[in-house]
């Protein structure tokens, strides 16, 4: 096919596309992918942005709660004290100098702690430690002074938080603590209050490192709010953000054992400015992968160019080139076909040559059991003889026919078929045969032959002559791997065994010893290059056993022990 019909004829739309095309549009994609990731970077930076101020918010009012419950905790610790020295309900209420020391000593000893008031049950000061002698004023109508008095009659009270703004003493906010004073069941003596200034939770607010503005809250369980402050850069902005009810980043934190709450606000517009600040970085990426994109465009547009006069001075090589390898197939496709038909006749002639050959033994076989029946015992023992062994190549041959590989055979298998027949055919005591090969074992038919001759003998000779009539025994044939490469296969009976001197006059085993067929075993052994051991009465015991040792290459010539 010419190069050119790559472009036309069943390729890729891509592909067929010219050149220059294809790289226009492979640097917009380029562009458009990195718009894309900028873009999908900015937002995801947005989301983290916004959730590190939500981090943020909520950690700081963590931090702002806790210090809030150490300041109410430690300011009502010395109210309590205060409304300890303001005696029992029925001692009259401390006013000398005396009195007033001994409260100065208390605010002194807390740097935030801004004054102590005593107020009577009218609501006028009898004592406070911002002054000596106590100015005239009353706080009848405070609604610290209100909630103490319509609240419980238990002796300290119970402890009411409230706000005063820009006192004329400190010129700043206070938190206000006060508690009931002790009385009589049924009467109101006064008031002890404490004046604390917020700055204690004020400048450990400070001290964080934010990079928002800010602000800071602490409210009454009924929404009064104790303090409010705005921290951070462009403080100003954000309070007024705030005032113009823009949208915040805030975090609730209850403070504990008081009914009061922490609230940490950033404003959103501060969390976005910070944002905006980063997207230069992505704008900066973008425009120098934009020029990155256009040169390597350039680039490859003149490339392409290139390659296109390249691609018409090579056609005409490409044209004579394609015609030679057409003409080369043509003549590998006709080889190959003549190779596989000339490889399936000589399969099929190997099959029928092996299906003859597996015929005329079994032909040979009848024409022996006819001839059989018409000789004398001596004779017929012969006969059955070579009957046997025929049937023994005749089955080989069966297994080879059957086989996927015509030249090698699995000797385990063949054993258990072969041990099978005989037991069935050539065994006139009975006796049991068992056979262990629990593993394949392949080998070719030039090495199989001569070993499935020599477990023929073997086992037929111990079925035949290793037990008196009347006293079957077992015979048991294993093959088993030997070494890395070879394999062991024995023959063993418990029957009366050889004798132990090889030239004993012994009648019984004199044909045993004698016999034709050691003198196969011995010499089918050699052919397959394998080792045959004779073990009279092995471990001790009666009978005999023979071991065949079969290395994989073999070449050794083969000895009996």
């Amino acid at each position: 096919m010419p190069l050119r019909a790559l472009r036309s004829k069943g390729s890729p739309l891509l592909y067929r596309m010219p050149g220059s095309a294809l790289v226009l549009m492979v640097c917009a994609v380029a562009l458009l992918l990195t718009l894309g990731l900028s873009a999908s970077f900015a937002l995801r930076d947005r989301a983290a942005a916004l959730q590190h101020a939500q981090d943020t918010a909520g950690n700081a009012s963590l931090l702002v709660a806790e210090h809030a419950a150490r300041l109410v905790e430690t300011s009502d610790l010395i109210l309590k004290q205060a409304v300890q020295l303001a005696g029992p309900a029925d001692a009259p209420l401390p006013d000398d100098r005396a009195d007033w020391e001994r409260y100065a000593a208390l605010v002194r000893g807390t740097p935030y702690l801004v004054s102590i008031w005593l107020f009577d049950g009218e609501g006028n000061p009898v004592l406070t430690t911002r002054r000596f002698p106590t100015p005239a004023m009353n706080v009848a109508d405070r609604d610290y002074f209100v909630a103490q008095r319509t609240g419980g009659s238990e002796a300290g009270g119970h402890l009411f938080i409230t706000a005063l703004d820009n006192s004329r003493y400190s010129q700043e906010p206070l938190i206000l603590l006060s508690r009931r004073l002790p009385a009589a069941p049924g009467e109101f003596r006064g008031v002890a209050l404490v004046a604390v200034s917020p700055r204690y939770v004020r400048d450990i607010y400070k001290s964080f490192d934010f990079d928002y503005a800010r602000s800071i809250t602490l409210r009454r369980a009924d929404g009064t709010v104790l303090l409010h402050e705005t921290q951070g850069p462009d403080a100003t902005d954000s309070a007024a953000a705030e005032a113009a009810g823009e949208p915040e980043i805030s975090a609730l934190r209850r403070v504990d054992s008081v009914p009061l709450t922490a609230e940490v606000a950033i404003p959103v517009s501060s969390v976005m400015d910070r944002w905006h600040g980063q997207l230069w970085t992505y704008i900066s990426y973008a425009l120098a992968a934009l020029a990155a994109v256009s040169v390597i465009g350039g680039i490859a547009l003149q490339r392409a160019r290139r390659e296109r006069q390249a691609e018409n001075a090579l056609q005409h090589a490409y044209d004579t080139l394609e015609e030679r390898v057409h003409q080369r197939t043509a003549e590998l496709e006709r080889t190959n076909a003549q190779l596989e038909t000339a490889v399936t006749d000589k399969e099929v002639l190997l099959k029928e040559v092996q299906h003859r050959v597996k015929n005329n033994l079994q032909v040979i076989c009848s024409l022996l059991r006819l001839q059989a029946a018409r000789i004398d015992e001596p004779a017929r023992r012969a006969f059955d003889e070579s009957l046997r062994r025929i049937q023994c190549m005749s089955l080989m041959q069966e297994l080879l026919y059957r086989s996927d590989q015509p030249a090698r055979i699995d000797f385990a298998d063949y054993l258990r078929q072969l041990c099978d027949g005989l037991v069935r055919s050539t065994n006139p005591t009975g006796a049991r045969l068992t056979v262990n090969a629990p593993q394949p074992w392949s080998l070719d038919v030039d090495q199989a032959t001569p070993l499935a001759l020599i477990a023929s003998e073997l086992v037929s000779n111990a079925l035949l002559h290793a037990f008196p009539l009347g006293h079957p025994g077992t015979v048991t044939v294993e093959l088993l791997p030997e070494g890395t490469e070879g394999m062991r296969m024995t023959v063993r009976d418990d029957g009366t065994g050889l004798p132990p001197d090889p030239s004993a006059q012994n009648r019984a085993n004199e044909k045993r010893q004698s016999g034709l067929g050691l003198v196969l075993v011995r010499a089918l052994a050699q052919q397959a290059g394998a080792q045959v051991t004779i073990d009279r009465q092995p471990d001790g015991g009666p009978g005999t056993r023979f071991i065949v040792s079969v290395p994989t290459l073999a070449k050794a010539q083969t000895k009996v022990a």
